[in-house]
């Protein structure tokens, strides 16, 4: 007869070892530990103005494997290198700048001469965030143009006028897209007009929007269309920006021309006048004047919307001055006086 002998921690055991084998399946594969690298910069943008580039981006909020990032491993950069092109997937960073984890990164960076003169050509920009290690994930890339950029709007004016605001500009370069916007906030301004240009083309735009009273603002800036590598880019000149101040009221009409007086005795005594009406949209209508023996009266109360009027409030054997005005919402301008004789 065979005896066995039993542990007497033998039903402890034997109720514990499932339990274990159980908790070891549950842990899956060893993970390595995180390098708590920042993942890559997403959104990356450039935009080339003047002699300046607008980068903007978002800046992640986890790292390349997946932890969220804490301040833990910051505070945290971004880099930034720029070249007309690149040999090698690392670059020597141009500068440095503080970010926030998950927030909106932005530069402007001021180009040096040589980027910023010249044929047109590719621009290349890289991005990453850095951990308080200065290591960090891939570059993220993002092209725009160097060269030399449009020239800047000169000589902008802005003026009140009958249907709006009158935005002028000096004429400028041949084929480049001129666009004119109102609004502080170039992201919500509105766009008046985007047109092609040339060295005698009309420098001007009328806001049937703008209104007098009112400050306004207004920029105009040109633009050049770039292609390269197949890839069309934007190339903009430095904006010019105007401020239309709430109290600018239109300027005076252009007075009316060529006024002629003629008495007419074929009936009941009258003096006929007509002028030529300005080359102005501003004018709203006509006041006539009648001088006599040093005394100006207005011969009509409601301004004229022709460009003729009959006087039969005179009397035979007197001279009259007349003087017709052109009348706008800043007031009038008046015409060279004329005369005219009954006998």
């Amino acid at each position: 007869m065979t005896h066995s002998i039993r542990h007497p921690l033998a039903p402890v055991l034997m109720a514990v070892l499932p339990l274990v084998l159980t908790g070891c399946a549950s842990q899956g594969p060893l993970r390595p530990p995180s390098l708590h690298l920042p993942a890559t910069v997403r959104k990356l943008s450039a935009q080339r103005i003047g002699n300046a580039v607008n980068l903007a981006w978002t800046n992640p909020v986890h790292t390349t494997d997946g932890i969220s990032l804490t301040a833990k491993h910051g505070p945290y950069q971004a880099e930034l290198c720029r070249a007309e092109s690149f040999a090698s997937a690392t670059c020597m960073p141009f500068t440095r700048i503080p970010a926030t984890v998950g927030g909106t990164g932005s530069f402007h960076d001021t180009l040096p001469q040589v980027l910023a003169q010249g044929q047109d050509r590719s621009l290349i920009y890289r991005v990453r965030l850095i951990n308080n290690e200065g290591k960090g994930a891939s570059w993220s890339p993002v092209a725009t143009v160097a060269g030399t950029a449009p020239s800047a709007t000169a000589d902008l004016r802005a003026t009140p006028v009958a249907n709006g605001i009158l935005v002028r500009w000096k004429a400028g370069e041949d084929g480049v897209l001129l666009r004119v916007s109102r609004g502080d906030d170039a992201t919500k301004s509105t766009l008046l007009s985007a047109q092609q240009t040339t060295q005698t083309s009309a420098s001007g735009a009328v806001d049937t929007g703008g209104h007098a009273g009112q400050e306004q603002r207004y920029t105009v800036f040109r633009r050049r269309t770039v292609t390269l590598a197949g890839e069309p880019f934007t190339l903009d000149s430095d904006p010019s920006t105007i401020t239309v101040a709430a109290d600018a009221k239109a300027p005076l009409p252009l007075p009316p021309t060529n006024l002629e007086a003629l008495a007419n005795t074929l009936g009941t005594p009258e003096v006929d006048l007509v002028w030529q009406p300005p080359m102005d949209e501003s004018v709203t209508g006509y006041r006539v004047y009648r001088q006599e023996s040093g005394t100006t009266t207005l011969l009509t109360e409601k301004p004229l919307r022709g460009f003729t009027f009959a006087d039969k409030s005179v009397q035979p054997g007197h001279t009259y001055g007349y003087i017709v005005a052109s009348v706008n919402a800043t007031g009038e301008q008046r015409s060279q006086p004329v005369t005219a004789t009954l006998p």
